[in-house]
């Protein structure tokens, strides 16, 4: 059985909610609370149930992994920082003895403290989601304008050559060719990235990196000129899927040396901080380029490699990874999360 984020997240609040509420049933079933304690108590078991289903909510709405884990953090927070508070207004009015009344109100407490801590987290990663939606908007935004813009003007300028030249047929064809195939792979590349944006059609798993590296080492073998040189595991597995290999390859093709006989080697290691490391080393980055791998700065998008690299940035994110990269050495490094294959039965 593999554990994710998500799982453990989701599980977390249903569990807290669920135990805050059975320890509101003796408290309340008592008859020596007072009429106000009893108010606040039932509102703390409305807090509590809630708490308790937002976690089923959680696991089924359009948050990744990571954000359904760090809206749980949010939630233990907001437990641990109204139970300190609790506790020292209790020992700062000297309560010698707290009864049935003083624990309602403390249990009540908690109950609204984890409530309020969850829904701080789901605002703020709905937010989050939203300025990613908002900045992937823009730029596919920048990049469609220009490049369709180019394309349909060269296909408009060689229509007017054929029909000023009707015997000259040959280059103007092979031309408006290749730029309605660049509109073909520009079309597709906007597919990809809002599939590693919204991510509603896709759910990480176990996914084998040694597997993903080497598919893209193939892919890039027929080209006679690159060189591919690796240093591998026998497995290295993480919380990934299938986009893992489309940032491999793109981040390929960014530290390409531009030399006649161009060599990239790609590595990959498990470090002790439970992430798998895959190091891309080739020729330099643009400067570019480099602030939309660390930044995500908006920099004029020119061509589709600028696209790209935006592509590589939103994908290892979705992941819950980071990307870092070294100017000296001009190599990229992409961290994601481990993870446990799956195993069955032989």
């Amino acid at each position: 059985m593999v554990v994710t984020k998500r799982a453990l997240g989701a599980n977390y609040v249903t569990g807290t909610g669920l135990l805050l509420c059975g320890l509101f049933v003796p408290l309340l079933a008592g008859r020596t609370i007072d009429p106000p304690a009893a108010i606040v108590g039932g509102l703390g078991v409305l807090a509590a149930a809630a708490l308790a289903m937002s976690g089923y909510w959680l696991d089924h709405v359009g948050l990744t992994g990571e954000q359904v884990w760090r809206v749980a953090i949010h939630a233990g927070l907001g437990i641990g920082i109204v139970t300190l508070g609790s506790l020292l207004v209790l020992v700062l009015t000297r309560v010698p003895d707290p009864g049935t009344s003083e624990t309602t109100l403390l249990m009540s407490s908690i109950a609204l403290g984890g409530t309020g801590g969850a829904v701080a987290g789901t605002i703020r990663e709905f937010d989050r989601s939203t300025t990613t939606l908002t900045r992937s908007t823009e730029v596919l935004s920048r990049v469609l304008r220009h490049n369709l813009r180019n394309d349909m003007t060269v296909i408009l300028g060689q229509l007017d050559r054929l029909e000023n030249d009707p015997d000259d047929t040959f280059e103007p064809a092979r031309s408006i060719r290749a730029t309605v195939g660049d509109v073909a792979a520009l079309s597709e590349q906007a597919r990809l990235v809002e599939l590693a944006v919204i991510r509603d059609k896709r759910r990480c798993h176990p996914t084998d990196v040694v597997a993903c590296v080497k598919s893209v080492a193939e892919t890039a073998q027929p080209d006679p000129s690159l060189a591919v040189e690796t240093d591998l595991p026998e497995a290295a597995w993480a919380q990934a899927d299938w986009m893992l290999e489309t940032a491999i390859e793109h981040v390929l093709e960014a530290v390409r040396p531009q030399d006649e006989e161009p060599t990239v080697s790609i590595s990959v290691e498990q470090t002790d901080a439970g992430r798998v490391s895959i190091r891309i080393v080739g020729g330099q980055l643009t400067p570019a380029a480099i602030e939309t791998l660390e930044d995500g700065t908006e920099t004029p998008l020119k061509h589709s490699e600028g696209l790209n690299l935006w592509l590589v940035r939103w994908i290892v994110r979705g992941y819950g990874g980071t990307i870092t990269v070294e100017e000296e050495s001009s190599a990229v490094t992409l961290q994601v999360q481990r993870a446990m294959p799956v195993t069955f039965g032989e």
